[in-house]
């Protein structure tokens, strides 16, 4: 067979591959990522009352490999597809679906670790053991000395798992084993930016470009590191946080404040919920306390509940109690609280 019908015939085959297993698979993936991607999920690894959840995923992506990438990758790479354009080789080729968690900070990293390897969603692969582009030291101090360092000179950091979904309609001995990429949000921006001005698969950046990636992976480290420490400071200062209602409401106090009426918010709900109430100017905990009275809360759940088949998120919650401030009769009160749901647009149809 000439190498153009070879060629053919692999393509139609990796296209059947797609539709068969990898595009069910990825449908599968993406509901499993959209469940990482709320708050809630993250609600029981919280340490103490008072402290926002966690919720470290910035944003997912995946991809799946396009067919051309395939073949180059084959030809590239014959020392690990020996078979060449074959179905074994799509076999072995366990980045066919790629997957990207992107975290806030690098502590975060950890949890994500924690999470996947105790996960109900996937199983790391044995035969691959999860790898860390990063410094000894560094790994060390996150608590992930058990992932096996490696190095890029280029500067690239990043932790890649090799996994497989537990629970899927396609059968276990067919499921693809794909790979996680997880990395911070600032290792993101280096990785994007690099892939962008140096990744070229015919050509290698020249030593002076080389070496200006390594300085700038160093520096934004460094960046990295002190808005980890930020973060972890935050974190600290909301669990040891003492308020008097006369405060006004902060990043530090508020997680407390509204878990006191019942109400979790995660740590990038902060911002929207504090805007919220200073555009209504309830800017201290007293002035808070007194629009969220027990039976308002309830009010407000009933309805989220009647109207859209959902409890109102912490962001919901806060943005409706910010509403009813000057109200005074109970019917005004409903009736405000309905408008307020269909105005935000969460009415199911």
């Amino acid at each position: 067979m000439g190498l153009s019908n070879e060629l053919n015939s692999f393509l139609e085959e990796y296209k059947e591959y797609e539709t068969n297993i990898l595009e069910p698979t990825a449908n599968e993936i993406n509901t499993c990522l959209r469940k990482m991607e709320q708050p809630e999920f993250w609600s029981h690894y919280m340490t103490s009352k008072g402290i926002a959840t966690p919720s470290p995923i910035r944003q997912t992506m995946l991809r799946i490999k396009n067919p051309d990438k395939v073949v180059e990758k084959i030809f590239r790479k014959p020392e690990f597809f020996p078979d060449n354009l074959s179905f074994k080789s799509l076999k072995n080729m366990h980045d066919t679906i790629g997957v990207r968690i992107i975290v806030y900070f690098t502590s975060q990293l950890s949890l994500i670790d924690k999470e996947l390897r105790n996960s109900s969603f996937f199983e790391i692969d044995n035969e691959t053991p999860p790898e860390a582009f990063f410094e000894p030291e560094k790994l060390a101090r996150l608590g992930l000395s058990h992932i096996e360092n490696k190095h890029k000179d280029s500067g690239y950091s990043s932790i890649h798992y090799m996994v497989r979904l537990k629970d899927s309609k396609i059968p276990f001995n067919e499921r693809p084993v794909f790979e996680i990429q997880v990395r911070t949000l600032a290792q993101e921006l280096w990785s994007e930016l690099e892939h962008v001005l140096s990744y070229k698969p015919e050509t290698r950046p020249h030593f002076s470009a080389k070496r200006r990636f390594q300085i700038l992976s160093r520096e934004i480290s460094v960046v990295d590191e002190h808005f980890n420490l930020l973060y972890e400071e935050l974190i600290h200062n909301q669990k040891n946080n003492a308020y008097d209602v006369s405060d006004i409401l902060t990043f530090e106090n508020t997680p407390k404040v509204l878990s006191e009426v019942g109400i979790q918010c995660a740590l990038t709900d902060l911002n929207p919920i504090l805007k919220t109430l200073f555009s209504r100017e309830i800017t201290t905990i007293e002035e808070f306390f007194k629009i969220a009275t027990p039976l308002r809360l309830v009010t407000i759940r009933n309805n989220y509940v009647s109207l859209t088949g959902h409890a109102p998120t912490s962001i919901e919650m806060v943005s409706t109690l910010s509403i009813l401030k000057d109200v005074t009769s109970k019917d005004a009160e409903i009736e405000r609280i309905k408008s307020h749901i269909h105005y935000l647009g969460t009415v199911e149809d």
